[in-house]
């Protein structure tokens, strides 16, 4: 048997196999035999049927399966002697399969890249300082209080604060867009998510006007042909809604999960829950300084199946709650992913590769801490710790912290500047 392997890149490999004839025969020989001891035919005892009505039963089958087993058996013995791991499935191409002729294949596969070196460098690391304050319960309040509005139908004008369903459609170069007319469009008046002026103008409608809006699309607004541009917006009011907004006493603090029914234990709630939105967020950031660096620092070839992969595990992320196929994974959708995968996939590769290098496990104790930190904001933490613990899921939090005792090793000898910001300011929201 011929072997010869093919460096078709860093990421990819090829065998090319010529496999004797003898060999073939002697694996449809064993396969025939196979036939032989076990066919059930009529007319036969078991085990007496004659080769040639074995053959000409099953003599088809059986060459294909002999074909099969001498590529598996050749495949699994040259990437041992080669010493390669694929990462996917190789691809078996046959190129000769004739009687009494040497056997022909091509078996095609990933590995994992080649990484001589991580590199990385950097001048300084950012690191932000947040405090969450009073203020920002308050906001957190007011954000609950508002998500158990009660809207009541009114027939007045409409204020501030108050909700009004509306049907419209733009003039656009003195034309109606009633292809594009959006009906029954909920808007709450103060909100600040439509168009400068578009909100502020139905302060004083009442059910059943008509009123027309000339305004002018901000010219940073993302639709390119509309920026900057004026348009009329044509309006009809449907209904207008007045806000019930419930005081936070202790029926609503019992809806939201607190067993005492007491202020102050839901501000405790809500601090101890912002502190750790705000660590998740203070290490994404310092993170993304680390991670762009290393992108930057450290060219690296990523197999397109990994890409593939995790394009498809981005996808259904993103999809897993909504009214979508979130596995149907068309060409056209995927490719909207595969940047991002890919930066993804090669930031394991270099944190994995980095961790083997300096010997970096992830550490016991840090693992169960945040296992703890996670299920402290839930009711019944126990049952979240049990279910975390579970190997799956710790395994997920095995690589968070792995990560994060990476970026610690990478950044010992980096200057700190410290930058202190508002937790709003983090979120990037505007309070």
């Amino acid at each position: 048997m011929q072997v010869s392997l093919e460096v078709l890149n860093n990421v990819e490999r090829r065998l090319n196999f010529v496999i004797p004839a003898d060999l073939i025969e002697e694996a449809y020989k064993n396969q025939i035999n196979r036939y032989s001891k076990n066919a059930n035919i009529k007319g036969f005892r078991p085990g007496k049927v004659p080769a040639s009505v074995i053959q000409q039963r099953f003599g088809e089958e059986a060459r294909r399966e002999a074909y099969g087993s001498v590529i598996q058996k050749a495949l699994i013995n040259a990437l041992q002697e080669n010493k390669l791991n694929p990462i996917n499935t190789p691809q078996i191409e046959t190129k000769s399969m004739l009687a009494n002729q040497p056997f022909e294949f091509v078996a095609s596969f990933e590995v994992l890249p080649t990484i001589e070196k991580v590199n990385f460098t950097l001048e300084n690391i950012e690191k932000l300082n947040v405090e969450v304050t009073d203020e920002d319960i308050q906001n957190v309040i007011k954000q609950l209080r508002k998500q158990y509005t009660k809207w009541t139908k009114v027939d007045r004008e409409a204020r501030e604060a108050d909700r009004v369903v509306i049907d419209y459609h733009m003039i656009v170069d003195g034309k109606p867009d009633l292809e594009h007319k959006i009906e029954r469009f909920p808007v709450e008046l103060g909100s600040k998510v439509m168009l400068p002026g578009f909100e502020e103008g139905l302060i004083g409608v009442k059910t059943n006007d008509e009123k027309t809006l000339n305004l002018t699309f901000p010219e940073n607004f993302p639709v390119a042909e509309r920026a900057g541009k004026p348009f009329d917006f044509v309006i009809t009011i449907k209904e207008v809604y007045e806000a019930d907004q419930p005081e936070m006493n202790e029926n609503l603090i019992h809806q939201l999960g607190i067993a005492s029914g007491k202020e102050e234990d839901l501000h405790k709630q809500i601090r101890q829950t912002l502190g750790l939105e705000r660590d998740r967020l203070t290490r994404e950031k310092q993170k993304e300084q680390v991670f762009n660096a290393l992108l930057n620092q450290n060219e690296i070839t990523v197999p397109p199946s990994m890409i593939a992969k995790e394009a498809k595990s981005i996808h259904d992320e993103i999809y897993q709650n909504q009214q979508h196929d979130h596995h149907n994974h068309s060409e056209k959708e995927m490719s909207s992913f595969n940047e991002v995968a890919k930066k993804r996939v090669a930031l394991g590769l270099l944190i994995s590769e980095y961790a083997r290098v300096t010997n970096v496990m992830p550490d016991a104790e840090r693992v169960t801490k945040r296992i703890q930190e996670i299920a402290s904001i839930y009711e019944k933490p126990q049952e979240v710790i049990s279910w975390l613990s579970t190997q799956e899921q710790k395994a997920g939090i095995e690589a968070q912290v792995l990560e994060d005792q990476i970026i610690e090793k990478l950044l010992e000898s980096v200057p700190v500047i410290e930058k202190t910001i508002s937790y709003a300011e983090l979120k990037g929201i505007s309070v």
